[in-house]
């Protein structure tokens, strides 16, 4: 079975024999027949299906706290038929085509050509590499001090996310060394008892996203970072006049309504290599961000969903940034005020 990646285009195409006038598809997920594509064919043009949007609209990845252990896996079959009638109508011609496929939500680049998936051999499923061409990947994360990571790695079709331990520099994942590169705390992420990044911390947040993989990468931002809310309100001129032709002046006569605020976050990550820059295009092109941080009126941390608002940064390299910074704006996904009905 393939690991397929389904925010990208997925195809499966064959030519019927002789006879064909139909081709039907069938995909099931996890066991279950979702749909059943109809469309004519000839046997003289290949018949292409694309199925990877529709399987996608079962494959729904939610974080409540922090990562997972592991992601359930997500199996897709297909099956494609030709008939001698339209409408999939009297007889079949030929065999069946089947195939089974895992599924994430991730992608390929434009630059991975058609039908993206990855590899069948378990791998670390982040992009925190640096790479000199024709050599091999080496891998470093940057975290702060006491602290447990989870990185995702991708095996037999799921997800699972390997803890690397408190204060581990290095950790394996299928014989492939992951670095950890600890970062000393600032005044804007640390802890007065033992300067380490904890649920205890002052300040500080993790950023979680869904990753080209499919895979949910927590990155770290351990810098400066401003808070806002912003609000939008409507209004109209209320008749204050009573009917003796007198008015209070404690009376508002221009009345606002319908009052909404959104709260944002602006981020700044630690002082990281230029090859992070594949990192944050990740994060800037998911669908799916979540912040870790403390909220002011209990003071406990909770995980939040967030929607990017930064909608383009530059690439940065070492030649023209002596030390390479990234920030990010965010906007919380949800209105302050509970107006979920």
């Amino acid at each position: 079975m393939a690991n397929r990646l389904l925010r990208s285009p997925q195809y499966i195409t064959a030519t019927g024999g002789v006879g064909t006038l139909s081709a039907k598809l069938t995909i099931t997920i996890d066991g279950i027949l979702r749909y059943t594509l109809i469309k004519e064919a000839s046997s003289s043009t290949p018949t292409l299906f694309e199925w990877a949007e529709l399987a996608r609209d079962y494959l729904d990845i939610t974080l409540t706290t922090g990562v997972p252990s592991t992601q359930p896996t997500f199996t897709i079959g297909l099956a494609l038929s030709f008939w001698d009638a339209l409408n999939a109508g009297g007889s079949q011609v030929g065999s069946t085509i089947s195939q089974s496929h895992y599924g994430f939500d991730g992608y390929g680049s434009f630059y991975e050509a058609a039908n993206p998936e990855m590899s069948a051999t378990e791998f670390p499923a982040i992009s925190n590499y640096s790479q000199v061409v024709g050599g091999t990947k080496t891998y470093t994360v940057y975290a702060p001090k006491d602290i447990s990571l989870r990185i995702p790695s991708i095996l037999n079709g799921t997800i699972v996310y390997n803890p690397s331990g408190f204060n581990a520099t290095d950790m394996l994942i299928n014989g492939t060394t992951i670095n950890i590169n600890r970062i000393e705390c600032t005044k804007y992420a640390s802890d007065s008892a033992n300067n380490g990044y904890t649920e205890t911390s002052l300040n500080g947040f993790i950023v979680y996203f869904i990753n080209k993989y499919g895979a949910i990468q927590s990155e770290f931002f351990t810098l400066k970072a401003i808070q806002e809310i912003t609000s939008k309100r409507e209004n109209y001129n209320s008749n204050t006049i009573s009917s003796t032709g007198t008015y209070s002046i404690n009376e508002h006569t221009k009345q606002n309504f319908n009052i909404k605020g959104n709260q944002s976050i602006t981020l700044n990550s630690f002082y990281l290599p230029e090859w992070y820059n594949n990192v944050f295009t990740e994060m800037l092109l998911s669908e799916k961000v979540w912040v870790r941080f403390r909220v002011p009126s209990t003071n406990d941390f909770t995980t939040i969903p967030v929607n990017i608002k930064t909608s383009n940064f530059t690439y940065k390299n070492s030649l023209n940034d002596r030390l390479i910074q990234f920030t990010f704006s965010f906007d919380m996904s949800f209105d302050y005020i509970n107006n979920v009905r």
